[in-house]
């Protein structure tokens, strides 16, 4: 009997224990979709070596396209070749590349490029980077101390981490002492990398800005709804705006055929939103908002911009008739006109972040139960207590909005 040998036995019929291995030999549904964006060309400050191993891609591409000097071995522990094929290692990246969320593929992606460029620096041989020691993850970090925030360097820390995994190489580091570098460079951060504090949005505020809006117009109409929605909603703005124009994928963001009417077991009706995908969790989340009274109601809003720019049911939720077509409302575009009528009414700088505390404040303030908002803002565990009580800001709020001590 000839026994076949390489490439060669992938292709056998017979596969043990699997009477139809053509089940296997799929391509996977869940592969990395396929960009035609071109990356633009590096930073001076930050432009690595040329090398083989790291070809020049989107920083969300990096962790995955960006190879170790070793890449994963097809090897068993006893050295023998095992029967997979060079498909399937790709398959074993792709699904492991899911694990994270795509918004972390970028900024793991910018920490990896940071690290090579110390490296880069440092002489810092390929085969010394992976498996990268503990000096030298040590070194990275003291050296990037005072340059980066605390949070920026901690997500370089856990994408070198990410990257290991990811081409199955070993992780020698000890994370209890990287973890003490972090904390030490939390209170070295540059001041210039941390947030001033902002002033939560409040409902005359929402008002304000109506007076300086056009509602007929088609943007200020999706603006306008878009604001009222996210701050009743207690949502992020990121999940009812688009981050660009072409870097998006629709069935990622809420569309027109995502919200309904519905009735609560007490008989009051509620508006639900359906977020398709979230950060943490891949089928979705609702969230809800009830009439309100006054100018900042969001039914009215909402139902006024679907009448101005008459949007297809397939369409982004917030959209609007530009010259040139219909186009999602982007995060942009959205402070760009928040920030505009804040200019005119003397507010000062309008954080989108404040818009979500605000609307938080604004349910506590209104006597329902701190749980309950917690529910509706999907704040986790004790982040919502912790959240206002770091923000000075928000003291004359605090007697009123935190639930007593037990």
């Amino acid at each position: 009997m000839t026994v076949k040998s390489g490439e060669d036995c992938y292709s056998s019929s017979v596969v043990h224990g699997v009477s139809n291995p053509s089940r296997f030999a799929t391509t996977s549904p869940f592969a990395i979709a396929e960009t035609t964006a071109c990356p633009r060309p590096c930073d001076v400050s930050l432009t690595p070596q040329p090398s083989p191993l790291c070809p020049h891609c989107l920083a969300r591409d990096q962790l995955h396209l960006w190879l170790p000097h070793i890449t994963r071995s097809r090897l068993d522990h006893t050295g023998s070749l095992v029967r997979i094929s060079n498909s399937d290692i790709d398959r074993i990246i792709t699904v492991l590349s899911h694990s994270h969320a795509p918004s972390m593929w970028e900024t793991y992606g910018s920490g990896l490029l940071v690290f090579h460029m110390f490296c880069n620096v440092h002489a810092i041989p390929e085969d010394q980077r992976c498996p990268a020691s503990l000096v030298l993850i040590l070194a990275f970090i003291a050296a990037c101390s005072g340059l980066y925030s605390g949070k920026s360097l901690e997500n370089y820390f856990y994408a070198i981490q990410a990257w290991h995994l990811l081409h199955s190489q070993a992780w020698l580091v000890n994370n209890n002492q990287c973890s003490l570098a972090i904390s030490g460079s939390k209170h070295l951060a540059p001041i210039t990398s941390k947030w001033p504090k902002h002033a939560p949005f409040t409902v005359d505020i929402l008002v304000a800005i109506r007076s300086m809006l056009d509602l007929s117009s088609p943007l200020h109409a999706a603006v306008y709804a878009c604001l009222t929605t996210s701050f009743y909603t207690i949502a992020r703005i990121r999940e009812f705006t688009v981050p660009s124009l072409l870097n998006f994928n629709l069935q990622h963001y809420i569309r027109v055929c995502n919200w309904h009417f519905d009735v609560d077991r007490h008989g009051f009706r509620v508006t639900i939103f359906h977020l398709p995908r979230m950060k943490t969790s891949l089928l979705g989340e609702d969230v809800y908002w009830a009439t309100q009274s006054g100018q900042s109601n969001p039914e009215a809003a909402l139902l006024n911009h679907l009448s101005v720019n008459k949007l297809a049911s397939t369409t982004a939720l917030f959209s609007w008739c530009h010259c040139t077509g219909m186009h999602p409302l982007t995060r942009n575009e959205f402070i760009k006109c928040l920030q505009s009528s804040s200019d005119h009414l003397g507010l000062g700088s309008l954080k989108a972040h404040g818009l979500r505390i605000g609307g938080t404040l604004e349910y506590l303030l209104q006597g329902v139960p701190f749980e309950n908002v917690k529910t509706m803002g999907r704040w986790s565990s004790d982040t919502l207590v912790l959240f206002l009580q770091d923000k000075p800001v928000l003291e004359p709020f605090m007697c009123y909005a935190l639930p007593p001590p037990l």
